[in-house]
C-alpha cells in the first residue's frame, strides 16, 4: 500500500504545475504588468490633451480675448493650456468667431480623439504583445507533450510462433 502511494505521488505533476495555478500566475503577471503601463498612459494622455489645447490657443490666438492680457503670448498660452479646460477654450473660440466655430470645434475634438486613441492603443499593444507571446508559448509547450512510448512486448508474447499450442 505504501509503495502505491509513493508511485502515485511520483507520477503526479507538482502542484505548482496544475493548470489552475498556472492560470492564476498568468493573471497576476498580466495585472502586475498593466499597472505601470496605466500610470504611464495616463501621463501621456494628459500631455497629449495639453498639447492639443496649446495648438488651439496658438492657432486661433485666443490670448487676444483676455482683457487682462499683458506680456508674451507664449506665456499666456502655456498657462492657459494647463489651467483652462477644453470647454472653456472652445467657448472662447465661439466668442471670437461667433456662429462659425462649430467646424473648428469638430476638428479639435476629432484630432484630440485620434491622439488619445493612439496613446491608449499603443499602451494596450505594449501590454498585450508580451503576454500573448508568453501565453502562446505555454499553449504550444502544453500541446507538444511527447507521446508515451508504446509498450514493447517481447517476441515470446507477441509472436504467434512462440505461443503454446491450444489446450483443446
Amino acid at each position: 500500500m505504501r509503495t502505491n502511494d509513493t508511485q502515485n505521488a511520483a507520477a503526479a505533476p507538482p502542484r505548482w504545475r496544475s493548470p489552475r495555478v498556472l492560470r492564476l500566475a498568468f493573471l497576476v503577471l498580466a495585472l502586475a504588468c498593466g499597472v505601470p503601463l496605466v500610470t504611464s498612459a495616463d501621463g501621456r494622455l494628459t500631455r497629449v490633451s495639453q498639447e492639443a489645447r496649446g495648438r488651439l490657443i496658438h492657432e486661433h490666438q485666443l490670448w487676444e480675448l483676455d482683457p487682462n492680457f499683458r506680456g508674451k503670448p507664449q506665456v499666456w498660452a502655456r498657462m492657459a493650456s494647463r489651467l483652462l479646460s477644453d470647454r472653456q477654450l472652445l467657448s472662447r473660440v465661439a466668442q471670437k468667431y461667433r456662429g462659425q466655430s462649430s467646424e473648428i470645434e469638430l476638428d479639435y475634438k476629432r484630432d484630440l480623439t485620434i491622439a488619445r486613441a493612439e496613446v491608449v492603443f499603443g499602451a494596450l499593444a505594449i501590454w498585450a504583445a508580451p503576454l500573448a507571446a508568453v501565453y502562446g508559448l505555454a499553449w504550444a509547450l502544453r500541446r507538444r507533450k511527447p507521446a508515451a512510448p508504446a509498450k514493447a512486448q517481447p517476441a515470446s508474447v507477441s509472436d504467434p510462433r512462440y505461443r503454446p499450442p491450444d489446450a483443446n
